[in-house]
C-alpha cells in the first residue's frame, strides 16, 4: 500500500509546481519532499519528476497518480476526522435504556442536555417496560431496579438511590388525609397495577404482602401507567408504586408512603465498561447523578446514595 504521507507530498508538488514551495507549505525541507517524491516514484515505477533547464517539472504520470490520490486523501482525512470526533464523544451513537418510574421526567431532560452537548451524536432512547430485557445486549447506558438480574462482567453497576413504595389513592379516598398507609390496611381494597403479575417487578409488592398476611387484590391490570391512574382517580381503585412515579401523578391522585416493614427498591445505573471514557456517556452520567440528588431533595422517601 502506498505511504498516504507520500502521496500528500505529490499532490502538493502538483499543485506548486515547486519543491520548495512546497516544502515551504508542508513544513518540510526541500530535501525532504525530494526524498519522499524519489522514494515514491521506486515504489510505483513511474516518473514523477523531470528535469528542464536549470529546474524541474512533474511528469504526466505524477499529474495522473496525484488526482487518483486526491479521493483517497480526501476520504482518509474524513475518516481520521470522524475518529477524533468519535474519541471525543461528538459524534457515534449511544444508546440510554429507561424505565416507566423516569420516563416522563428525567428522560426528556436528560435527552435534550445531550443533544445540546453533543449535537453530532445520535442518541437513541430504549423503553424498558417489564417484558424487556434485551437491555443488556443493546444499550450503552440503562437505568434499572436492584431485581433485575446481572448485565454480566462487562458491565458497571452503580446504584443511584433507594425508595420506599407509596399507595395512590384519589383526593377524594377516605386514605387521602393520612401521612402514611400500613400495608395490611390494603387487603380488603380493590388494587390496579401496571406490572405483569407474573413479573419479578410485582413479586417484590406480592412478597410483602404475604409477609402481611394476605394475596394482593388485583382487580385491574392494565398494561400502561396512565391507565392505572385513570381507574385511581375514581377512587375506586388503589395502586402500590414505587414512590419515583408516585410522586408524579395528577392533581387528583395523592400519593402516601407506606408505613415500615413495606417494599423498597434500589435503582441502578448500569454502565457499559466500554463506553465508560467517552466524553458523551460520562456527560450522560454525570447528568443522571445530578438529577438523583434533584429528586431525592424534592420527593420524600427518596434516598441518594
Amino acid at each position: 500500500m502506498l505511504d498516504p504521507v507520500k502521496l500528500r507530498v505529490l499532490r502538493s508538488v502538483v499543485e506548486t509546481e515547486s519543491v520548495r514551495a512546497s516544502a515551504e507549505a508542508l513544513g518540510y525541507t526541500p530535501s525532504a519532499v525530494s526524498q519522499h517524491l524519489s522514494s515514491l516514484g521506486r515504489e510505483t515505477g513511474v516518473t514523477l519528476l523531470q528535469r528542464t533547464g536549470r529546474g524541474i517539472s512533474v511528469t504526466a504520470g505524477a499529474r495522473l497518480i496525484a488526482q487518483e490520490a486526491g479521493t483517497a486523501l480526501d476520504a482518509l482525512a474524513a475518516v481520521e476526522r470522524l475518529a477524533r470526533e468519535l474519541a471525543s464523544g461528538r459524534t457515534g451513537s449511544l444508546t440510554f435504556g429507561y424505565m416507566t418510574s423516569v420516563a416522563a421526567t428525567w428522560v426528556p431532560v436528560l435527552a435534550r442536555d445531550v443533544r445540546q452537548e453533543f449535537p453530532e451524536l445520535s442518541l437513541d432512547l430504549l423503553y424498558r417496560d417489564c417484558s424487556v430485557q434485551e437491555a443488556g445486549s443493546r444499550a450503552d447506558i440503562v437505568l434499572a431496579d436492584d431485581i433485575t438480574p446481572s448485565f454480566g462482567a462487562d458491565w458497571r453497576e452503580v446504584d443511584l438511590l433507594e425508595e420506599v413504595y407509596s399507595v395512590l389513592v384519589a383526593a377524594s379516598h377516605p386514605l387521602a388525609e393520612r401521612d402514611e398507609v400500613g400495608l395490611a390496611e390494603l387487603s380488603d381494597l380493590r388494587w390496579v397495577t401496571d406490572d405483569p403479575l407474573d413479573s419479578w417487578w410485582f413479586d417484590r409488592i406480592a412478597a410483602a404482602c404475604r409477609a402481611a398476611g394476605f394475596t394482593p387484590p388485583v382487580e385491574v391490570n392494565p398494561s400502561d401507567f396512565p391507565a392505572v391512574t385513570g381507574f385511581v382517580a375514581t377512587g375506586e381503585y388503589v395502586s402500590v408504586q414505587p414512590s419515583l412515579i408516585a410522586a408524579e401523578v395528577r392533581a387528583e391522585i395523592v400519593a402516601i408512603p407506606l408505613r415500615p416493614p413495606a417494599p423498597t427498591r434500589r435503582v441502578q445505573m448500569r454502565v457499559r465498561r466500554a463506553v465508560e471514557d467517552n466524553p458523551a456517556a460520562r456527560f450522560l452520567t454525570e447528568r443522571i447523578r445530578s438529577l438523583t440528588v434533584q429528586t431525592a431533595a424534592r420527593i420524600p422517601g427518596v434516598i441518594a446514595l
